[in-house]
């Protein structure tokens, strides 16, 4: 029978692997005060180091075996709840990442026994062992997510997502941990530390997803390294300066100020720029999109009568961005921004399709709206 009073099973997902891998530390940190370190035990179904068959049995032995010194242990699981399996028809083998391919009968027997293991240990829970499941995605079709949804509603699951913080959120986010390293940041300087590790702007994943391009591991990085630099004097624009490598590449607004200017020449030469120096023409297509539909946006505003202050509160872009949209769409009306984005738009159909090679859809693009 599940002991309702047990609360020590957790769930922990999201994309902020960051914060959860920070929540772990503190709970080894709590355990090894208390218990012994010879029983923290963790295992990561992603790592290759291991078969499939040994991960197996170093889990039945986290869930089911006893310690010969101490009943209190401290289990942590990572990727075995809901593993990505696909089984769709990729274009090509370079389309698929390592955890999208096809996965052998022996690796889906492993993976299901896991489950039944699990779901066996849910039926009869270890009142000493505290277990921390760390996971990427949630499958809600899978079972074993319905059987700890039930178990959360008695208690005894705790089910936690970490999600990156976003937009003020992530400006909250530097301030608060500056100030808890013993520091203090004002606010210009904070403001350029945001843009420069690439807030309001966009990327692509590996999934082809357009997502925030900074990352709370760098982003830590770069705040140890200030604290240390500063040594608990007030951090300014000049220290940003100095010490953190910028993410943003300024020279894509150069190249819409180029466009917007009407002048060819320089946009083609910043263009090639840009390639030459390993930008990826994706990337470059990718931005464009990005800035021209803000600019659409902002331009839309603008016309209504909105004051800077109110598009920033309205479109919640970084004040830079905005700043500097407005600049650029000074030299657009709205209709000619709304026929770029569509060209923007049959580009990356074409490219996407196989009727053009990106380079030369860039090239054309430059040309046709500079």
């Amino acid at each position: 029978m599940i002991n309702n009073n047990n609360t020590n099973v957790h769930l922990y997902f999201g994309d902020d692997d960051f914060s959860m891998a920070e929540e772990i530390k503190k709970e080894k940190e709590l355990f090894k005060k208390s218990g012994d370190q010879m029983n923290i035990i963790e295992i990561n179904w992603k790592d290759q180091s291991f078969s499939q068959s040994e991960k197996i049995s170093k889990l039945r032995s986290a869930l089911m075996g006893s310690s010969l010194f101490s009943s209190d242990k401290l289990v942590i699981i990572k990727n075995s709840l809901f593993p990505l399996v696909k089984t769709g028809v990729h274009s090509s083998e370079s389309d698929r990442s390592e955890s999208e391919q096809i996965k052998p009968a022996h690796s889906l027997k492993s993976e299901l026994c896991s489950e039944d293991l699990i779901l066996k240990y849910f039926k009869d829970i270890q009142e000493g062992t505290k277990i921390f499941f760390i996971e990427e995605n949630l499958d809600k079709r899978k079972k074993i997510y319905k059987e700890l949804v039930k178990l959360e509603r008695s208690g005894v699951v705790l089910m936690k997502e970490f999600l990156v913080p976003a937009e003020a959120q992530f400006e909250n986010w530097i301030k608060n941990r500056i100030e808890k390293g013993g520091g203090k940041i004002n606010r210009n300087a904070l403001n350029n530390f945001v843009i420069i590790l690439g807030k309001g702007f966009a990327q692509k994943d590996r999934r082809g997803k357009v997502s925030q391009s900074y990352n709370l591991w760098e982003t830590s990085n770069e705040i140890e390294k200030l604290l240390n630099y500063c040594d608990g004097n007030e951090i300014k624009e000049d220290d940003i300066g100095l010490l953190v490598k910028s993410k943003v590449d300024m020279n894509i607004f150069n190249l819409i100020d180029n466009i917007s200017s009407k002048n060819k020449s320089k946009a083609v030469l910043s263009l090639n720029r840009q390639i030459q120096e390993g930008l990826n023409e994706n990337y470059i297509l990718t931005m464009f999109v990005y800035q021209f539909r803000n600019l659409i946006k902002i331009k839309s505003l603008l016309d209504q009568g909105f004051p800077s202050n109110e598009i920033i509160s309205q479109t919640k872009m970084h004040p830079y961005v905005v700043q500097k949209s407005i600049q650029q769409c000074q030299r657009f009306e709205i209709e000619t921004l709304k026929k770029i984005y569509q060209k923007l738009f049959d580009a990356d159909l074409a490219i996407k399709s196989g009727k053009i090679k990106s380079r030369l859809a860039l090239d054309l693009l430059v040309v046709s709206i500079a």
